[in-house]
Order: structure tokens, then C-alpha cells, then sequence
């Protein structure tokens, strides 16, 4: 009898020392962490999340082969994922068993600068992306404060360096158009159509107004009456061909234009205090004063408004 008790307590004390070290042990994974070309991501971390689990997020840092390996997962699904600084890509799911599993090999994706995601690996050959996003940041810089020459020199070095940059040619032209070199700005301006023809009644409209500050009216209604022909047309293209007229002289044809800009946009005080100069010149003081009072009531903080009221003031 004393025997039989004492196999009988060896069982269950080889039981309980088995237990333990098969619980301990559950489902082992191992494998890499590389990047996009093959190379080892060293110090990466490796991220196992499993909601289920007694613990159900583990982390491991990668050694200097990119290789990781974790022991005592609880069987069923969990989540893997790889993470270092500098890299990015998705997490996945892995349905781990007792005891080894298939290896995971996880791959990351260096983060790319953003001008280099936007542009192409190959427009970056020989140029650092860093250093170009300082270049346009101080250009951006000067352009908002109205420095207009360190504006103009950022941006053409830039575009030097990489053309494809198609939208500085706006800035160009603008900068040009400020600096009254009225002939450089139209050649940037074209520039921009060229490099992206989908601009085309952005650009008309650039143009228009470019030719209007030369006093060239003419070309000035074609290249605003184009952009204002597009099914897109924009109300600041139906106002500045009002403006063109306007400076022409035909208050008439002025007035269609401001009509049909006040049409796209009845809250919009500029083409309704226009229509009011032009019904003043017709000597309509009725209607003239119902527009000054439309453009204080829907933009009473606007300089039109300040100059609506102060002539509304001054009107018997």
C-alpha cells in the first residue's frame, strides 16, 4: 500500500512540474525584420496583439541581424507588425499553434520624404529632398513678405533643379506681375500652361489680369473671356471682364459681367458695388443706392462697405 501511494505521488508531482513548463512554453515564432531591399532592420521592434491573451501586446527589439524570436504565445490569432523609425508598412495576422510556427518575415518600407513621394525616386538623383523643402520654405518666406527679388531667385534656382515643380511658374508669374516685368510674368504663366495643361482657365485668368495691368484690354478680354468660357469658370473671371469693360469705358458690357458674377455668388460685395458705380454713372440714384446698401448688409467689415456707406452718406 505504501508502494502504490508513493508511485502515486510521483505522478502527480511529475504532473505538476510538466504543466507548468508546457504553459510556459505555448507557441514559439521567430523570424526577420528587413527592409524593401533585402537588408536587416537593426534595433526594429517586433509587436504581437492578441486581446485574448494574459498578455496581449508583446514587443521585441530585433538583434543587429534583424532576427527576433518569442516563446509563450497563446494559441489562436494574433496580430504582427514590425516598426522603426524611418519605415512604415501594414500590420498582419498570423494564427499561431503550440510549439513552433512557420517564421514571419516582415518587411518595411522606408518613409520617404514627401517631395520624393510626390515627385519620383528618379527626379531626386544627385539632389537632397531636405535641403530643396529649405530652399522653397525661405522662398515661400519671401514671396509672403513681399520680398519679391529673394522670391523670384529661390524660386528659379528650384525650378532649375527640379521643373517638374510646375506650380512655382504661378509664383513666378505673379512675382513678375508685382515687379511690373508685365512680358516675364505672360512667359511664366505660359510656362505653367505648358507644364499642365488642365491649368489652362487658371492661367487665362492670370493672363487677363496680367494684360489689365499693362492696360492692354484687348488682350486682356480675350484671355479672361476664354478662362470665363470654360464650364468651370470661376466668378473672379465673370467680375474681371467686367473690370475690363469697366476700364474701357462700356459700363453696359461692365454690368452684364457683374451681373453674372453676382449670379455665381449674391454675397459677394465686389461685382454688387461695381453694379452700383455703373448704375451712379446712369444717374440711377435709386438703384445705386440699393446696391451700396446690398454690399454694407452681406460684407459690412469690407473696404467695399466702408466705401458703400460713405456714399450712402453723401447721397441726397
Amino acid at each position: 500500500m505504501r508502494k502504490l501511494l508513493f508511485s502515486f505521488l510521483i505522478v502527480i508531482l511529475g504532473l505538476s512540474l510538466l504543466a507548468p513548463t508546457a504553459l510556459a512554453q505555448g507557441g514559439r515564432l521567430s523570424g526577420t525584420l528587413n527592409d524593401e531591399n533585402g537588408e536587416p532592420i537593426a534595433g526594429g521592434v517586433i509587436i504581437l496583439e492578441n486581446s485574448t491573451a494574459s498578455k496581449p501586446r508583446i514587443e521585441q527589439t530585433v538583434d543587429d541581424n534583424g532576427r527576433f524570436s518569442i516563446v509563450g504565445l497563446k494559441p489562436g490569432r494574433w496580430e504582427i507588425a514590425g516598426a522603426a523609425e524611418g519605415y512604415q508598412g501594414p500590420p498582419g495576422f498570423m494564427n499561431i499553434k503550440t510549439g513552433s510556427n512557420t517564421p514571419a518575415d516582415m518587411i518595411l518600407e522606408r518613409i520617404k520624404h514627401p517631395l520624393v513621394a510626390r515627385l519620383g525616386d528618379e527626379a531626386f538623383v544627385g539632389l537632397d529632398p531636405v535641403a530643396i523643402e529649405l530652399e522653397i520654405t525661405a522662398a515661400d518666406e519671401a514671396y509672403n513678405t513681399s520680398q519679391w527679388q529673394i522670391a523670384l531667385d529661390g524660386y528659379t534656382a528650384i525650378l532649375a533643379k527640379l521643373p517638374m515643380l510646375n506650380d512655382l511658374n504661378l509664383r513666378l508669374g505673379d512675382i513678375h506681375r508685382s515687379l511690373e516685368n508685365y512680358e516675364a510674368a505672360i512667359m511664366a504663366f505660359e510656362a505653367g500652361l505648358a507644364g499642365d495643361p488642365n491649368l489652362e482657365n487658371l492661367i487665362s485668368t492670370e493672363i487677363g489680369r496680367t494684360r489689365m495691368a499693362m492696360g492692354d484690354f484687348s488682350g486682356a478680354s480675350d484671355s479672361l473671356a476664354s478662362a470665363a468660357a470654360g464650364s468651370s469658370a470661376a466668378r473672379e473671371d465673370l467680375y474681371n471682364l467686367g473690370e475690363v469693360e469697366f476700364a474701357k469705358g462700356d459700363i453696359d458690357a461692365a454690368a452684364v459681367w457683374y451681373e453674372k458674377a453676382v449670379a455665381l455668388d449674391p454675397a459677394w460685395a465686389k461685382p454688387l458695388f461695381k453694379l452700383a458705380l455703373v448704375a451712379l454713372n446712369k444717374g440711377d440714384m435709386d438703384t445705386a443706392k440699393n446696391f451700396f446698401t446690398q454690399v454694407v448688409e452681406k460684407e459690412p467689415d469690407s473696404d467695399e462697405a466702408a466705401q458703400a456707406q460713405a456714399t450712402l452718406d453723401a447721397l441726397p
